[in-house]
C-alpha cells in the first residue's frame, strides 16, 4: 500500500501496425489519471500506478488490437497493507469498582494478531479482564476496577507486512470523577433514505445519563430516533434521514460530579437524481448540430460527465457541455455519420452517482443519384421507371402521376429496396403518358425525381419531296426532313419497286432527321421517274414521293 507499481507486457500480435493497446481493470476501461499512467513504446505496454491502495486490488487486462485481431493477457494485483491502528485507546479516569473499557480500531491485511500490555507485561484472559477482537474493533474490559489496575496499558498489532502500537493510561482513583468525552461527535455526512448511528465514549463515574439535542431541542426515543446509553457508551440512531434531518446535534452527558457536552453537524446528502432524462433516442440529419439536455437534483457539488460509447468525451469545438442551473447540456456541432452512438451524461455527487443514455443516430437525407428522365415506349407495351439512391436507409419511397398516388396492383408493380426504387407499369396506352414523381424520404429529409413517359411517335414528314427538272448530264438531289422516334430508317425506292443503293453515281444519306439522295453526274433520260422516300420505325411508316424529269441538251 502508497507504493508504485508497474505492470508490463510486451505484445506480440501477429499482423502490421498500428497497434492500438486497451487496459482494462475487471474488465472496467482504464483511462489516465494523476495516478494512472500508460504506455506503450517498443512494443512494450505499460501500465503504471501510483500510491497504490485496496481499491486498486483486482483482475488487470492488457488488449492489444490491430486490423488482424485481438490478443489479452491477464495479472491479478493483491494489495497487501500492514497492520495499522486508525483509532487509538484514550486514557481515562475511572472510580474505583466501576467498569472500564480500552479500544482501539485496526486495519491491516489478514491475519491480525493483536495482544494487550500494561506496565510491559502482557495480559492474559481472566475473571478479571476480558478481550475481544471483531470486526476489527480491539477491546479490553475490566468489570470492577481496584486501586492496584492504575498503569499504563498498551496494546499491540502485526501481521506479516508490519506493526503498531499505542499506549493509554488508566487511573483509578476514590473520588466521583465527572463525566469527559473520549471519543467525541463530528462532522458527519450520510445520504438521503440511510440511517445513521452517533455513538461517543465517555470517562467518569458511574452512572452516567445523557442527553441529545437536535439544534438545541431535546430528542426523545420514537420510531425516529433510538437512544442508548450504556456505561460508558452513548449512541443516538436516526433512521430513514431525511433533508430536514440536517442539524447539529448535542450530546450531553452527567452524573453527580458535573457534566460534559459535544456537539456534530449532520448533513444529509442527496444523491443526483433526473427529473428530466435524455430523449430514448434522438435522430439528426448529417452536417446538422444538435443539443442533448436533461435535468438533475442533488446535493452539491454535482459533478457531470458525457460518455459516446463509454468513453469519456473531452470539451471541445465539436462538443460543448454545460451545466448550469441543473441543467446539462451537451451540444455537438457538424455531425457526421462517424458521430452516431449510445451517449451517457452521468451525474455524480459525494451521495452517490446515477446517469442516463440515448442513442444518437446521425443520418443522410436521400438524394436521386440515378433516374431516367425521359423513357418512350409503344402502346400495349410494359416499361420500367427504375431510379438509384444515396443516402441512409431505411427509404420510404412514393410514387405519384398527376399527384395521384400509385400503389401496387394489376396495373403497378412498385418495388423499394436499400438503394434501389423502380416502378413497372404493365399494358402502356395513352393515360399513362406524362410524369411520374418518385418521392424518397427519411427522418432527416427528401428528394423527388422526375421521369417521363412518352409514345414513341411515328414517322412523319416535316418537309416532303419536291419533284424536279434538270438537265442531262447536270447533277441533281432530292431531299425530305422526317420527324419521329428514334432510330428511323430511310429506304428509296424507283417506281415502287426499285430498291436504290448508293454507287458511284448515287449517295444517299440520312443526317439530323433529314434524308437525301443525290445524283452526282451524269444524268440522262433512264434516271426519268417516280421516286419514293419510305421511312420506318417501331411505331410506323411513311412515305413520299416526287417525280425526277431529265431533259436533252439543246
Amino acid at each position: 500500500k502508497d507504493s508504485d507499481v508497474e505492470l508490463e507486457c510486451e505484445s506480440t500480435v501477429a499482423g502490421s501496425p498500428p497497434i492500438s493497446i486497451t487496459w482494462l481493470k475487471d474488465d472496467q476501461i482504464l483511462d489516465e489519471d494523476d495516478s494512472v499512467h500508460i504506455s506503450f513504446v517498443n512494443n512494450v505496454a505499460t501500465l503504471q500506478i501510483r500510491s497504490v491502495d485496496n481499491g486498486h486490488s483486482g483482475r488487470y487486462t492488457c488488449q492489444a488490437k490491430n486490423e488482424s485481431g485481438v490478443e489479452r493477457c491477464y495479472a491479478f494485483l493483491l494489495v497487501q497493507e500492514p497492520a495499522q491502528i486508525i483509532e487509538k485507546a484514550k486514557s481515562v479516569d475511572v472510580t474505583e469498582k466501576d467498569p472500564v473499557t480500552l479500544e482501539c480500531v485496526v486495519v491491516g491485511t489478514p491475519e491480525l494478531k493483536v495482544k494487550w500490555l500494561k506496565d510491559g507485561k502482557q495480559i492474559v484472559p481472566s475473571r478479571y479482564f476480558s478481550m475481544s477482537f471483531e470486526n476489527n474493533v480491539a477491546s479490553f474490559r475490566i468489570q470492577s476496577v481496584m486501586k492496584q489496575d492504575s498503569g499504563q496499558y498498551t496494546f499491540k498489532v502485526e501481521n506479516d507486512f508490519g506493526s503498531s502500537s499505542c499506549d493509554a493510561y488508566l487511573r483509578v482513583l476514590d473520588q466521583d470523577i465527572p463525566p469527559s468525552f473520549t471519543k467525541k461527535l463530528t462532522k458527519m455526512d450520510k445520504v438521503l433514505g440511510s440511517s445513521i448511528h452517533m455513538e461517543c465514549k465517555v470517562s467518569g463515574s458511574l452512572p452516567i445519563s445523557a442527553q441529545w439535542f437536535k439544534d438545541g431541542k431535546e430528542i426523545s426515543t420514537s420510531a425516529k430516533y433510538r437512544l442508548v446509553c450504556h456505561e460508558n457508551t452513548v449512541s443516538l440512531e436516526v433512521n430513514n434521514l431525511e433533508l430536514e434531518d440536517t442539524a447539529n446535534y448535542t450530546c450531553k452527558v452527567s452524573n453527580v460530579a458535573g457534566d460534559d457536552a459535544c456537539s456534530g453537524i449532520l448533513t444529509v446528502k442527496e444523491p443526483p437524481k433526473f427529473v428530466k432524462k435524455l430523449e430514448a433516442t434522438k435522430i439528426v440529419k448529417a452536417g446538422d448540430f444538435t443539443r442533448l439536455e436533461c435535468k438533475i437534483t442533488g446535493s452539491p457539488e454535482i459533478r457531470v460527465v458525457w460518455y459516446r460509447n463509454e468513453h469519456e468525451l473531452p470539451a471541445s469545438d465539436k462538443y460543448q457541455m454545460t451545466f448550469i442551473d441543473s441543467v446539462a447540456v451537451i451540444q455537438m456541432n457538424d455531425l457526421g455519420t462517424e458521430d452516431s452512438g449510445d451517449f451517457i451524461c452521468e451525474a455524480q455527487n459525494p451521495a452517490g452517482s446515477t446517469s442516463c443514455s440515448t442513442k444518437v443516430i446521425v443520418k443522410e437525407p436521400p438524394v436521386f443519384s440515378s433516374f431516367p428522365p425521359v423513357v418512350e415506349t409503344l402502346k400495349n407495351t410494359e416499361v420500367s421507371l427504375e431510379c438509384e439512391l444515396s443516402g441512409t436507409p431505411p427509404f420510404e419511397v412514393v410514387w405519384y402521376k398527376d399527384k395521384r398516388q400509385l400503389r401496387s396492383s394489376k396495373k403497378y408493380k412498385i418495388a423499394s429496396k436499400n438503394f434501389h426504387a423502380s416502378i413497372h407499369i404493365l399494358n402502356v396506352d395513352t393515360s399513362d403518358i406524362g410524369e411520374y414523381h418518385c418521392k424518397a424520404q427519411n427522418e432527416v429529409g427528401s428528394d423527388t425525381c422526375i421521369c417521363t413517359i412518352k409514345l414513341k411517335e411515328p414517322p412523319r414528314f416535316v418537309s416532303k419531296l419536291s419533284s424536279l427538272t434538270v438537265v442531262a448530264g447536270e447533277p441533281a438531289e432530292l431531299q425530305a426532313s422526317i420527324e419521329g422516334a428514334q432510330p428511323i430508317s430511310v429506304q428509296w425506292l424507283k417506281e415502287k419497286e426499285e430498291v436504290i443503293r448508293e454507287s458511284e453515281n448515287i449517295r444517299i444519306t440520312f443526317v439530323d432527321n433529314v434524308a437525301t439522295l443525290q445524283f452526282l453526274n451524269s444524268l440522262d433520260s433512264s434516271d426519268m421517274g417516280n421516286y419514293t422516300c419510305v421511312v420506318a420505325n417501331v411505331a410506323g411508316s411513311d412515305e413520299c414521293r416526287a417525280v425526277l424529269t431529265v431533259q436533252g441538251q439543246c
